[in-house]
């Protein structure tokens, strides 16, 4: 398995969870107390139900179920979530599919909770096109006093050879946002950026001077670098690069970048095969998402992406990543590694070997009082979610261990030194 040495790996506490068998497609998100908040999808009689679930000390204690339908759009990287704004008033979103229209034209729905998760009511849709196209990848984030939510919208998007058909279109996906005010009631659509990656997921931080997202964007000669803009006073500010490699690529690589802030301080990680080098990359911000420094590499050797990111402390923070697997292999390596924001990197640890397909789908990792608890759908068809847990203790001590491997190696290295230099000595004296 590429990415990782087998000295590398970490032990990790499976936790039991409260999913149904073929229940899939978690999504982790951390409560204002720091508790862990999953989302799942699971079947319902001849449909669909999004629920969740809530750990607390190693502990499932409280479930509930957002909401249920028959013409659910179900996939593997595009999947609901429940977010906890505050104490009490969270918002979840699913997707559905429009009545009578193609595979991917389905619509993004929308739930408030004003009593922590316990009732919910349905507001409608963050887009009001009413348009026959795919609205999707979105995500849900704190909004001042309320919620935001971006998402990408298809409903300019039209074939290449189709254009001049539709001369009112730009033929482009776009990035859009809105804002969820407590009443269920939303202002204007924004577009953020109007030319974007038709199926990477988006991602969004919140600071305490406003949110920062994270999407792939593209080009019309197809460069498709992922790009970050700052949400200040209600108003989106000009996309700028995250990365900037260049990478050209006729499709959509399905591999979206992931964002942390913890208060002012921003890391983003994201994906990249610019040059046919495959690369998971990452860099921190001291000022809120307006300059990052320089890029750091995470794993150049063999890396599949699906990114997770949390900040384990203000001086560090933890990228995990699927390696790709061997070509006789179908299995991929889930790794993690500790960054620091000074540049200096730890080895890569693996956690476990999932599979390698989408079945797996996007695994997820939060940050929780207790350690970084992990969660991935289990193989198709019986699926089923994963949810294991790496305390903050053991990785901190696996840190050391790796910095005493260091020291030692360090000062085998001198003394191989010394021995060389003298016998060298030797033999010139005899």
């Amino acid at each position: 398995m590429s990415g990782f040495s087998g000295d590398h790996s970490l032990a990790v506490v499976s936790l039991d969870n409260p999913v149904a068998e073929a229940g899939r497609l978690p999504r982790l998100r951390t409560l204002p107390n720091g508790d862990a908040l999953m989302s799942w999808v699971e079947p319902k009689g001849q449909g669909h139900a999004l629920k969740f679930g809530v750990v607390h000390d190693g502990r499932w204690v409280r479930q509930g179920e957002t909401a249920q339908g028959e013409n659910w759009f179900v996939n593997w990287a595009d999947f609901s979530s429940v977010v906890a704004i505050d104490e009490n008033f969270w918002v979840a979103h699913w997707l559905a599919k429009q009545q009578g229209g193609k595979t991917y034209d389905y619509d993004v729905s929308l739930a408030i909770s004003h009593d922590a998760g316990r009732s919910w009511r349905e507001v409608g849709h963050p887009h009001r096109d009413g348009t026959a196209a795919e609205h999707g990848f979105a995500t849900i984030f704190k909004d001042l006093d309320g919620a935001g939510i971006v998402w990408l919208d298809g409903r300019e998007h039209v074939k290449k050879e189709d254009k001049t058909k539709y001369p009112e279109k730009s033929g482009n996906f776009n990035l859009r946002y809105t804002h969820i005010n407590r009443d269920g009631t939303m202002t204007d659509e924004q577009v953020l950026d109007n030319n974007t990656c038709t199926c990477c997921w988006t991602a969004v931080a919140s600071t305490p001077n406003g949110a920062i997202a994270a999407w792939r964007g593209r080009t019309d000669d197809e460069i498709r670098d992922n790009r970050m803009a700052l949400l200040r006073d209600g108003k989106w500010n000009s996309p700028k690069a995250l990365g900037a490699e260049g990478w050209k690529i006729a499709g959509c690589p399905v591999n979206g970048p992931s964002i942390s802030a913890l208060g002012n301080k921003i890391v983003a990680s994201w994906f990249t095969a610019e040059g046919d080098r495959p690369r998971v990359r990452a860099a921190f911000s001291e000022d809120g998402g307006v300059t990052f420094g320089k890029p750091i590499e995470i794993d150049d050797v063999s890396p599949l992406g699906r990114i997770g990111l949390t900040w384990r402390d203000s001086q560090s923070a933890v990228v995990s990543w699927l390696s790709a697997p061997a070509v006789e292999q179908k299995k991929s390596a889930l790794n993690v590694k500790v960054i620091y924001t000074d540049g200096r990197v730890e080895p890569t640890r693996q956690l476990v070997e999932v599979s390698s397909g989408r079945d797996t789908g996007v695994p997820q990792m939060v940050s929780t009082a207790d350690g970084l608890l992990f969660a991935w759908t289990n193989p198709a068809p019986q699926y089923g979610i994963t949810t294991k847990l790496l305390r903050h203790a053991d990785l901190k001590l696996a840190v050391q261990n790796v910095s005493k491997d260091k020291r030692q190696q360090k000062l085998a290295m001198l003394d191989h030194k010394f021995t060389i230099n003298a016998a060298i000595c030797t033999s010139k004296h005899e």
